[in-house]
């Protein structure tokens, strides 16, 4: 464990038995088993192509749900812990052209990997870490400390270097992409002016550590059709989750908003309102998130494959 700053640290995590981890690719997280009731999900930071080691970087929410404050005050240098295998719904993208690393904050640490595995290909990329302060910038020091590191940028607020997005994302040209992580207002911003600079939705991407703003959602009975034929009503107090597993289909269920991706499921037929905030636009026409998503019209059907 080394501390980056007053509020955020660096865990370093091997196999107990001395093994290899897991193949992993940049983008991807960890399940945490930080107590037997709190289970968190954090990016890893470190080389991919490390295989002895995994990186994550924790910071101290007082306001968050208890598992990053546990976290801090356990987890302590020889402490074993367990640990999922490495989980990916944030992919880089197959490109020849250049790419844009955003990230806000905590947001960093996916990008890390990212650059490291960018780096290794020998691709094009910058990589943009905003900050409020450079107080609050836990990983400035080791940044500059990257053998890419002339590839990064930092941005810090109260110093008038605060980033300049539209200049930044300007000139869009087939193939490049972005990606975003941070604080929901951050990410706005970096989808908003990547749009604006002619970036197809499918040149961006993004992955949210917590559930955003979200709109006045209608909720409306529907009906979910079983590759058995069998029929699923779910009323509109239930998730489509909820409504198979009171029938007797198994569902794995993890964070319940929309974030994790563990209960994604195919979509056969029937239109979808989906309000995940994981599937891309093209993985949206054929897939969904049960914990979340549902029917787009009140009555409606939606054939599922489980």
């Amino acid at each position: 464990m080394r501390k980056l700053s007053d509020d955020t640290s660096l865990y370093t995590l091997r196999s107990a038995i001395g093994t290899d981890l897991p193949v992993w690719e940049a983008g991807a997280h960890i399940d945490v088993v930080i107590a037997p009731d709190k289970l968190r999900q954090f990016s890893l930071l470190s080389d991919p192509g490390d295989r002895l080691q995994f990186q994550i970087a924790v910071q101290r929410e007082p306001k968050g749900r208890g598992g990053s404050l546990l976290l801090h005050r356990i987890f302590a240098e020889g402490r074993r812990v367990f640990v999922s295998k490495p989980i990916n719904h944030f992919p880089l993208a197959a490109s020849g052209a250049r790419s844009f690393l955003m990230g806000g904050g905590i947001g960093i640490t996916p990008m890390m990997a990212m650059a490291h595995a960018l780096f290794r290909q020998g691709a094009a990329f910058d990589l943009h870490y905003s900050i409020k302060t450079r107080g609050a910038g836990a990983f400035v020091d080791m940044l500059s400390q990257m053998p890419w590191a002339e590839h990064v940028h930092v941005h810090v607020s109260d110093e008038g270097t605060r980033v300049d997005l539209p200049q930044i994302l300007s000139g869009y040209r087939p193939g490049v992409q972005v990606y975003t992580c941070g604080p929901d207002a951050y990410m706005t911003a970096v989808l908003g002016a990547a749009e604006a600079a002619g970036f197809p939705q499918m040149a961006c991407h993004s992955e949210y550590f917590t559930v955003p703003e979200q709109p006045e959602y209608l909720n409306t009975p529907f009906t979910l059709v079983l590759p058995d034929g069998r029929r699923i009503a779910v009323s509109a107090g239930q998730s489509a989750a909820e409504a198979l597993i009171a029938n007797g289909v198994s569902v794995d269920l993890k964070c319940s908003d929309g974030l994790c991706g563990v209960c994604k499921c195919g979509v056969i037929s029937g239109e979808v309102e989906h309000r995940d905030f994981i599937l891309s636009q093209e993985q949206r026409q054929t897939q969904m998130i049960l914990c979340q998503s549902r029917a787009r019209e009140a009555g409606g059907e939606i054939a599922i494959d489980l």
